[in-house]
């Protein structure tokens, strides 16, 4: 399992022969225009989709350094229209993303700027309203939008960009950007696929500790088999969420072959607040103190300075207020839980699913009128993720097969060729102490008959 260049795990690593299924549910506003002509008082969504995609990715630019591997992340996403519910065609409500993190941005710049800045967004179209008429495949994978053109020169943003269009998506499809250093294993099987360093950098910048600045993690593929230990916890890292987060073992499941494998799940207070976990407080803003309510994460850092947060699916085991201000939410445990079920030998997950839900958070000022009839701090939900491995190849399940009954065979072989070893040395050993303490017994009955026929003599 050591990823050597050129072996069979490095070409199992560099293409993946697993296509994990993204699964995408948009909240679709269904009675925004009624709430900003105030004829209803909350804002109602309507859970859309999954629109489900298949991943095929492939790590490119790749670089040996000794024990580290550095790459960059090729990402191809297939739509699978039979498998989902809804066309790409589909027409949705959804919050202007563009037009809020914009104004979120200039609601920290003096009011005068702000005024500038209303009145250059004048021009733009899509700068009135705070939510969007758009088909699925515009939100997601990329829709023409000026406002952030025209406000770069007031929110200095320039080289933050690096896509085109706008959309929930964009850059996913793709070369990612981010680069990522592994350990090979080739040194301590211990580190193997665990993270060194995030876009040359040994630790995040983000947060106000070293232990969650820590990227200490694996991808979540692949873990090495001696940190499968039913009282230790495993990192996954997040480049989205700026964050790693923890999965602990919950039990064994057993799937085809009579195969077993560990499940880990992530914690169901992992998003809680520092007053139910107190290991988040860390994640609150150093300078204000300010900490996201219970149920919700800060990723604002990776999101170019936009207000998003990150949680669980429909606000599930978040704060009251998260789902009281909005009709529509349906939070479920089963359904919207994560989890992998790991190999304990190979240190393969062959099999999981990850749901995570991103919103955004109304930032507003007196200058721009387009967000008037929104709650100041309501946390708008966009759309929930789950990413799925369901099925494996052929190649894989044999592996999977193979590595785990002959490596027990040969575990089974050593165990009983240990046994019949240390069984002959004891009979040895056993041997080799009666004979030494039998010789002396012989020499002792010996001597009184030499002196005796001495003495006769």
């Amino acid at each position: 399992m050591v990823i050597r260049n050129n072996s069979l795990a490095y070409t199992m690593w560099r293409r993946p022969t697993v296509h994990p299924l993204m699964k995408v549910h948009i909240f679709n506003y269904t009675n925004w225009q009624r709430v900003k002509d105030g004829l209803d008082e909350k804002l109602n969504v309507q859970d859309v989709g999954p629109f489900v995609y298949s991943q095929h990715l492939e790590r490119v630019k790749v670089k040996f350094e000794g024990d580290q591997l550095s790459f960059q992340e090729r990402n191809n996403f297939k739509f699978l229209p039979d498998a989902s519910v809804g066309a790409h065609f589909d027409q949705v409500f959804v919050p202007n993303l563009p037009l809020l993190g914009v104004l979120a941005k200039a609601s920290s710049l003096s009011y005068i700027v702000q005024l500038a800045l209303a009145t250059t967004l004048s021009s733009v179209a899509n700068h009135k309203e705070a939510f969007l008429k758009l088909p699925v495949q515009r939100f997601l994978w990329g829709y023409d939008d000026s406002i952030i053109d025209i406000a770069k020169p007031f929110l200095s943003i320039q080289g933050l960009l690096n896509f085109e269009k706008f959309g929930l998506l964009v850059t996913k499809n793709g070369t990612g950007s981010d680069r990522f250093t592994i350990n090979t294993g080739e040194n301590e099987k211990n580190k193997m696929n665990i993270l060194e360093k995030f876009n040359g950098e040994p630790a995040l910048p983000y947060w106000g500790s070293p232990e969650c600045n820590s990227i200490e993690a694996s991808d979540g593929t692949i873990f090495p088999p001696s940190l499968l230990d039913r009282n230790s916890t495993l990192y996954v890292f997040y480049p989205n969420l700026c964050r790693r987060l923890p999965f602990k073992f919950i039990k064994e499941v057993e799937v085809g072959d009579g195969i077993k494998l560990m499940r880990y799940g992530m914690p169901e207070d992992v998003f809680d607040d520092p007053d139910n976990n107190p290991t988040n407080q860390c994640y609150c803003q150093i300078d204000s103190g300010e900490c996201p309510p219970r149920g919700i994460i800060n990723v604002t850092e990776c999101a170019m300075g936009a207000p998003a947060f990150a949680s669980f699916p429909h606000f599930h085991r978040g704060d009251d207020i998260l789902r009281t201000q909005i009709t529509g939410l349906n939070p479920d445990s089963e359904s919207h839980e994560s989890y992998l079920d790991i190999h304990p030998t190979l240190g393969i997950a062959l099999s999981g699913k990850s749901s995570l839900q991103l919103n955004i958070k109304v930032q507003k000022s007196n200058a721009f009128g387009a967000l008037g009839f929104l709650k100041q701090g309501i946390v708008l939900p966009i759309a929930w993720i789950e990413m799925s491995v369901e099925e494996l190849p052929k190649s894989l399940q044999s592996l999977v097969y193979h590595g785990t009954y002959s490596t027990a065979a040969a575990q089974l072989g050593l165990t009983v060729f240990c046994l019949i070893t240390l069984t002959v040395s004891s009979i040895c050993l056993f041997v080799i102490i009666f004979r030494r303490r039998r010789k002396p017994c012989a020499t002792l009955k010996i001597i009184p008959v030499d002196t005796e026929l001495k003495s006769q003599l």
